[in-house]
């Protein structure tokens, strides 16, 4: 069932006002409060961005988990999401935020002008998105637009009061914040109130590697040599299906061998099941790489510190080192000028 006319017009309105009231000229992206869902009973996490007066938006990071990896990447080095800007896109999130038209995608131009909504100037045109891991930021979804209006209109209760009391997130008792919940059946009477609860320990779900024993089996019998192989995944840079549908994101695993400069390898991956998933899979395919020549590389060197956990493991029998660096000049040059040539055409 798709979110009927007067949802929409409830979001939008939502939106215009938290235009107006301008939260990002006192809150910082890390100063997150929670919404309990009043069905599902989930907890979403809202940061405000935009102090620095360059991207207004609100997102709602959806569950512990995706708070624990905003933060993350909220203190991370500046320079690892400009390497990996999808790590961002990863993070399940609703999203709402203030464009200039030429940057709207054409079903939100369509959903203003249905509902005659017509704005003017720079950051002034209203944006919903939904982010999921796999895929590339899409549009809401009808429970995902009602969510997400509760989620404006509790930055409406919240905001106002919390330039008036910096402390108001944080609850008496160590490791409590501040929760928006609403009373059983309260809905639609308004009936929100404050709680201050410990935060949700994170579930991390382990990474399932696997891979062919044959592989090993090939590369033990190898000469082991004294070369190095640098690895790295990354998102390709556009979306993958078919118009009409969430784009799929795929991801470039991307391996130069460094005595030559040459490119080793190259294999597409997708995300079907979860990120993990996904992961559990690189370990499989260098190995497959590596045995089919006969190449046992003395290290492999990486610039992700996600690629570590899932090779050692492969690895540890080969006698094959995997070092973290922060940064690969050699691959970074193989990768600039693979998005350069994707940037000319689509992948699919």
């Amino acid at each position: 069932m798709d979110a009927n006319r007067l949802e929409w017009e409830r979001l939008v309105d939502a939106a215009v006002r938290i235009k107006q009231l301008a939260p990002w000229e006192w809150m910082q992206e890390d100063e997150v409060f929670g919404i309990r869902h009043p069905e599902s009973g989930e907890i979403g996490f809202v940061s405000v961005m935009g102090i620095l007066g360059q991207h207004p938006a609100v997102a709602v990071y959806m569950g512990p988990r995706a708070l624990a990896e905003f933060l993350d990447l909220h203190q991370a080095p500046p320079d690892v999401l400009n390497e990996y800007p999808e790590y961002l896109l990863e993070i399940p999130q609703l999203q709402a935020s203030f464009e200039d038209r030429a940057d709207l995608e054409n079903w939100d131009r369509q959903l203003l002008r249905n509902l005659n909504r017509k704005f003017r100037g720079r950051k002034a045109w209203p944006r919903f998105q939904s982010f999921r891991p796999g895929f590339m930021p899409w549009q809401l979804e009808p429970e995902e637009v009602r969510f997400l209006t509760l989620v404006l209109e509790q930055l409406e209760d919240v905001a106002p009061r919390l330039h008036k009391n910096q402390r108001l997130l944080i609850g008496k008792e160590p490791g409590t914040f501040l929760l928006r919940s609403c009373r059983q059946g309260a809905v639609s009477t308004g009936g929100w109130e404050d709680r201050y609860e410990n935060l949700p320990a994170p579930e991390h779900p382990p990474v399932p590697v696997a891979w062919d024993p044959d592989d090993v089996k090939r590369l033990k019998r190898a000469v082991a040599k004294r070369e190095v192989i640098e690895l790295d995944l990354f998102m390709f840079p556009g979306p993958i299906g078919g118009k009409g549908q969430r784009p799929q994101a795929g991801y470039i695993l991307l391996a130069v061998h460094a005595p030559s400069n040459l490119v080793f390898g190259v294999e597409t991956l997708f995300i079907n099941e979860s990120l993990e998933q996904m992961l559990g899979l690189v370990p499989g395919v260098i190995l497959s790489k590596l045995a089919d020549p006969g190449l046992r590389p003395k290290e492999i060197h990486v610039q992700s510190s996600r690629l570590v956990g899932v090779l050692e493991a492969a690895f540890e029998g080969l006698g094959t080192k995997i070092v973290l660096k922060p940064s690969l000049k050699k691959l970074r040059t193989a990768k600039r000028e693979m998005l350069a040539h994707f940037a000319k055409g689509p992948l699919y």
